[in-house]
């Protein structure tokens, strides 16, 4: 028997420590309900964790059943617990949750919890302007443009998130200060490094050119954006060539890169699982769409 625990073996000590901290929680809770369901979690997390880990991380939830106690005195919902703890509060108490679905019937809504992610991002991207800024009061108009047609089921909050995080960027590319809105050389700018976002930025140039009488345009360089892919592509390659290990990912990656690289071909890394690849003696072969690739399996450092 380890040492200071008497003529118990470690099962039972953790398994009867565990049960003494969740009498100690019991009483701390004030409503007849929730002290039962707190010990009926407490011998399911035994059942699951083990008697050790139990005993370890049942403290760490009593505040969880405690806080459900103090606002609603009963199990609540699953709309009720997003509402009050977030998605992000939810993720801190997997266990529980889980136990509360199994054990209780309260069933999860992954819309309504990618929502609330979705709303927490929102939130932090219309933060990240500076305080009583002209951007910030450009962004916050934006936003409300883009809660409107959300309200109206014209765009989904994933999409307006993304139109807001492009529009935040644009901003502070613009002026980190956040004393001027973009001119049409800030939009320029802006797309000659990141050409990947004009479409997610023209609704945010569309809303300022209305409220403000400009006529931005996102406008993209092609063969300045595309030798900028293909230098950021050669970089992959040579640090692709470096690594160590080359196992199955490190192949399949390698492919997509090269494929973009050396025949302007993208593919990802699931559509290139679906095509036929074969080993020669120097290098790989792609098979897409009836036309062969070949591409080396190693470059020059």
């Amino acid at each position: 028997m380890p040492a200071g625990r008497g003529d118990a073996c470690e099962p039972c000590y953790w398994t009867r420590t565990c049960r003494k901290r969740i009498i100690i929680g019991q009483a701390g809770i004030t409503t007849k309900a929730l002290r039962e369901a707190f010990g009926e979690f407490g011998e399911w997390l035994i059942r699951t964790t083990g008697p050790h880990k139990a005993a370890l991380k049942i403290n760490h939830f009593f505040s969880f059943f405690l806080e459900i106690d103090q606002a609603w005195s009963r199990i609540p919902s699953y709309s009720e617990l997003l509402h009050h703890f977030g998605a992000e509060g939810l993720r801190r108490v997997r266990l529980p949750m889980r136990w509360l679905h199994e054990e209780q019937g309260v069933e999860p809504d992954h819309q309504a919890k990618k929502i609330d992610s979705e709303k927490r991002r929102i939130k932090a991207c219309l933060r990240s302007m500076p305080s009583a800024s002209l951007s910030e009061k450009a962004l916050h108009a934006y936003w409300q443009q883009l809660e409107t047609r959300i309200e109206a089921g014209k765009t989904s909050h994933t999409s307006a998130r993304l139109a807001l995080r492009a529009a935040a960027a644009l901003l502070l590319a613009t002026d980190r200060e956040g004393q001027r809105l973009p001119q049409q050389g800030d939009v320029d700018n802006y797309l000659q490094a990141v050409p990947g976002q004009a479409a997610s930025v023209t609704g945010f140039t569309n809303f300022l050119n209305r409220q403000h009488a400009t006529t931005l345009a996102p406008r993209v360089d092609v063969k300045r954006a595309r030798k900028r892919r293909k230098e950021t592509l050669a970089r992959t390659l040579m640090t692709m060539a470096r690594c160590a290990d080359q196992g199955e990912a490190w192949r399949e990656a390698w492919i997509v890169a090269a494929m973009e690289y050396f025949h302007d071909t993208k593919l990802t890394q699931k559509m290139l699982r679906q095509q036929t690849v074969e080993r020669t003696t120097d290098g790989i072969q792609v098979v897409v769409g009836g036309v062969t690739y070949w591409l080396p399996l190693d470059i020059e450092c």
